[in-house]
């Protein structure tokens, strides 16, 4: 037995005796692919516990935070600090990362857990999103990067990923900076192949500073090389919403739109806007950009790739109206019905409850975007018009009146 056979089987003995294994079965297909029988039930029985101590302290989460208790504390450290030994420890074929939305949780409750005497649950810590659906420990990709003066192998870092592309990070050691990586999977039809290669080539055509920038295609591993933004609208607006000012609320929502005037002019519609498609890039100045991006089911003028009868999709397209007349004949004013929810989730924080908007312009102006298709916005310079001169100037007045 080798040393790291024998460091995994004493871990995974250490492991069963000390945290509960009731559940670990519940996820043992997730890690099957690492090849160590031990290290797929030490993944199991540390992402079963760390889900049960995730959900207990949600419990514990109130308005204004709330108390973690000292038992709970304690066995939360202790298994995060086993987690960072298995991750220093573990290379190679074993080499692993962490789910990075649990990564953020982990990070954040470094900061305020206590050994002894229970730990105060900051008011800004969010209320956790359980991960049961997928593996919260990833096996870590190492592939060869063709730099100018190279070829060396660096690790790739699983950061997302979707129905047709997994997503990676990388350093790259000739640009000292970091980028993404997005791959086609491996079982595409086609068709929708050629809709990725479409996506790299519509992202590497447009220009603009709030839409991600794509560099380089690889035709034999169906991948292409992409600006690095730091994190989903939607993560963004978790950690941050409470302490947002209006004026930079405004800035987003003003890029967001001078996005999308710009993807319209060359005559394409996203048809997947939503809060994880739109990213956020933080400079080392303390500004933030909006950088729209996932174009893969971008609409062109008469593109055959859309099917007849396909299936609505898109994260926030949830109206009757695409249902009954086709995904196919998605339009502008679909386009405008998802922008204003993205519009008033940056405004508001939140994404849903539009009648009970207490703001009555802003709520006539989301109600109009999504109500019936005949009376909604038939372009952007409606909303950013109705924006300018209404919606910023009363929500900015109610806000300086709390």
């Amino acid at each position: 037995m080798s040393e790291l056979d024998n460091f995994l089987q004493i871990k995974h003995n250490q492991f069963s005796s000390k945290y509960n294994s009731e559940k670990i079965d519940l996820y043992k297909e997730y890690y099957t692919g690492f090849g160590n029988a031990h290290l797929t039930e030490i993944f199991s029985i540390l992402h079963s516990n760390l889900n049960d101590l995730f959900s207990f302290m949600n419990s514990k989460n109130g308005v204004y935070g709330g108390h973690f208790n000292a038992a709970e504390s304690r066995e939360l450290l202790d298994i995060i600090e086993q987690i960072r030994i298995l991750q220093a420890k573990l290379k190679s074929e074993y080499s692993f990362e962490i789910d990075q939305y649990y990564m953020e949780i982990i990070n954040s409750c470094r900061s305020f857990l206590k050994q002894s005497g229970g730990s105060s649950i900051p008011e800004e810590f969010p209320i956790i999103d359980i991960i049961e659906e997928r593996p919260m420990f990833i096996k870590a990709n190492i592939t060869e990067i063709q730099s100018p003066e190279n070829t060396s192998k660096i690790t790739l870092h699983q950061i997302g990923g979707g129905s047709y592309a997994k997503v990676f990070k990388y350093s790259d050691p000739h640009y000292g900076t970091e980028f993404a990586v997005k791959r086609a999977k491996d079982d595409l039809r086609e068709d929708e192949l050629v809709r990725f290669k479409n996506e790299f080539n519509d992202l590497k055509n447009l220009d603009s500073p709030f839409i991600i920038k794509a560099y380089t295609y690889s035709d034999e591993k169906n991948e292409y090389t992409m600006e690095l933004a730091d994190q989903t609208l939607e993560k963004f607006m978790r950690y941050n919403n409470n302490s947002l000012s209006f004026a930079s609320r405004r800035a987003f929502i003003i890029q967001l739109l001078n996005a999308f005037e710009y993807i319209h002019q060359k005559g394409l519609l996203h048809r997947d806007i939503s809060y994880q498609n739109i990213l956020i890039k933080k400079f080392e100045d303390g500004t933030n950009f909006i950088k729209v991006s996932d174009f893969g089911l971008v609409k062109r003028p008469e593109s055959s790739l859309t099917r007849q009868g396909t299936e609505t999709k898109g994260a926030i397209n949830d109206y009757s109206d695409l249902d009954i007349v086709g995904f196919e004949n998605y339009e502008i004013r679909h386009e405008t019905f998802v922008l204003a929810k993205v519009i008033y989730y940056i405004l508001t924080g939140r994404e849903s409850n539009y009648h009970k908007e207490e703001s009555e312009q802003l709520r006539k102006f989301i109600l109009k975007a999504i109500g019936d298709k005949e009376n909604r916005f038939n372009n952007v310079a409606e909303m950013k018009k109705v924006l300018l001169t209404e919606i910023f100037p009363s929500v900015r007045n109610q806000q300086e009146q709390v």
